[in-house]
Parts: C-alpha cells; structure tokens; sequence
C-alpha cells in the first residue's frame, strides 16, 4: 500500500498501519474518531482495527505485533517504537565431557583474541550458560548448539534502545 493515497491530515494522525492476517491495524499518535473515519472511507468498514500508541503498549498488544512490518516502510514496528529484539539462550553444558565444554565455550564466546560465533552475531554472555543476541541470528545460534547436542531454553525480549 502507498501511503501517499492518505490525505495529509490523516498522516498527519497516523503512527503507523501494519498487516496481520488479513487485518489492517491503523495505530493512531492518539485518539482521533474525526481521522478513524475518513479511514474507513479510504479502506472501507471490513478488516480494519484502530488503536493508539497507549492501546499498543497498555494494553500489552505488542506481543502481537512484534513480528509485524510497517506497510509504509517495511520497517519491523518493535524497532519504529525504539525498541530491539533479542533472544535469551540458556544453555546447559552438565551432558558434555569437560574437554567439549571447553571447546563449546571456546567456539561460541572466543579465546585469545579470536571471537566465537557469538560475537560475530552481535550477541554477548550475560552470564554462565546465559547469551544474549539479535533475533534476527538467533537461528544460526540454534544450529550451532544443535551441533554440540546442548540442551537449551530460548525467551525473546524487548530492549529500549536509548539514543
């Protein structure tokens, strides 16, 4: 969608529109009935939810939608709200011989000056058995502990990112 076929005034009102299913949401600044329904005008009535900001996050909506793309510039929403997306791994070595724990840690956090894998993603330990990294590497983190037959346990979080 062409966010150009909005009148000025609407974008004016707009933080974003995203796609989810089949449903647009149209998140608002703030409350405007007034804009809601010139875009229900524009879209028509069907598929259409609206909220505001403090709907977003009050509400706890952002689950939702912390996998949703902005239509109006393919931007993740999380990030256009200044947040960041990360996944905790807790990982547990107990299984491994002595030798392959320190050859796991050793390829995933580095040693001597070489980084591990972990670095090389952008990610950092938070503490034993505990990293931290980008969503978008946590695959690649995965399949590197798959490879070593590690157990482990993932949790996304939201960070703040501060300017």
């Amino acid at each position: 969608m062409e966010s150009h076929i909005l009148p000025n005034d609407v974008m004016k009102s707009v933080f974003d529109i995203v796609k989810k299913d089949d449903k647009l949401y149209i998140i608002f600044k703030e409350e405007n009935e007034v804009i809601e329904e010139k875009v229900k005008r524009i879209f028509g009535d069907d598929n259409l939810e609206f909220m505001d900001l403090f709907d977003l996050l009050h509400k706890r909506l952002l689950r939702e939608f912390s996998d949703c793309m902005s239509i109006f510039d393919n931007e993740p929403l999380v990030e256009k709200l200044g947040f960041r997306e990360f996944t905790e791994i807790f990982y547990d070595l107990t299984k491994l011989e002595q030798s392959k724990k320190m050859l796991f840690n050793y390829a995933l956090l580095g040693r001597r000056g070489n980084n591990g894998i972990l670095q090389d993603l952008g990610g950092r330990r938070l503490g034993t058995s505990v990293v931290a990294l980008p969503s978008e590497h946590e695959k690649e983190v995965e399949n590197f502990i798959r490879k070593w037959n590690v157990g482990y346990v993932k949790r996304r979080i939201l960070t703040f990112e501060e300017e």
